[in-house]
């Protein structure tokens, strides 16, 4: 763990782990959507600029909503701008960006599902950095496993070391320098959004309808991060309906309602081969008759 990654020379200015992972998965999914949107006939620079004003505005959200849940972090409204590790709500964030980013397309006259096929292999991709900085940071670790023969040690000063400290004190051995052994549930998140960028390259190479792609790889996502690496994180949600935390009740809901989606546009796609194929062009297109 390395929550530092680097000092600025000459300004003493420190790099965390987690922000420059958060960085990099940004601007590595603003260029390799835009590159998609290229490829599917998109007009590339206007979704550009579509990007940055949704992502803006959904670190925002995802950051307010954070807020609201924990409000003792509130110290004025440059918290809304202030960026921690761990201080952000995914699932609000990416709520904010679909709803800004099918405003946006909706004025530009162009399927809001055909923009979403190019930016979802950048989403997984994205999420597989943001979660790889979180190791570093050591936020997001797992619970306590002291049979799981793939369970890792955090260093003296994390996250996962303060909380043992704290709360397992009594299996922590005199003088202890590391953590009790937890699940490395970053890693294995991350590797299941490496799976999930693999599995939307897959479908753009051989869709047969709008929608194909993001529909598919947001159900992977949503199931891997609720029924994976939730159940595995110390910090995961009580089970109040049953089994099933309120989140992963919600999860449940929108992998179900994403499947069916996809399944329902499979069979009208199946049933009229012929149908137009929007990624190889339309109105909208650069290169379309104005």
């Amino acid at each position: 763990m390395s929550p530092v990654l680097f000092t600025v020379p000459g300004v003493a200015w420190e790099v965390s782990a987690y922000g420059f992972f958060l960085g990099l998965a940004l601007v590595t999914g603003w260029l390799l959507a835009l590159t998609l949107a290229a490829k599917d006939r998109l007009p590339a620079d206007r979704l550009g600029t579509s990007y940055v004003v949704a992502l803006g505005l959904a670190m925002i959200g995802a950051r307010a909503a954070w807020l609201f849940a924990n409000p003792g972090a509130w110290t004025g409204f440059g918290s809304l701008v202030t960026l921690s590790q761990g201080g952000l709500s995914p699932g609000a964030g990416l709520v904010v960006a679909i709803v800004v980013s099918i405003v946006q397309t909706s004025r530009m006259k162009l399927p809001a599902l055909l923009w979403f096929d190019a930016v979802a292999p950048a989403l997984a991709l994205g999420v597989a950095l943001e979660r790889i900085g979180a190791l570093f940071g050591g936020i997001g670790f797992g619970r306590y496993a002291p049979d799981f023969a793939l369970a890792m040690r955090f260093p003296i000063g994390s996250p996962a070391y303060e909380a043992h400290r704290r709360g397992l004190a009594q299996l922590m051995p005199a003088g202890a320098l590391e953590s009790l052994p937890v699940y490395p549930t970053q890693i294995i998140a991350a590797l299941l959004a490496l799976a999930g960028f693999a599995l939307a390259m897959r479908l753009r190479a051989r869709r047969r309808f709008v929608g194909e792609v993001c529909l598919a790889t947001m159900a992977w996502l949503l199931a891997a991060r609720a029924f994976v690496e939730e159940p595995l994180r110390a910090d995961r949600a009580e089970a109040t309906l049953g089994p099933l935390s309120p989140w992963q009740a919600v999860a449940v809901i929108l992998v179900v309602a994403l499947l069916a989606a996809w399944r329902s546009r499979r069979a009208k796609a199946l049933a009229n081969p012929k149908a137009p194929r929007p990624w190889e062009g339309g109105p909208w297109s650069p290169t379309a008759p104005k």
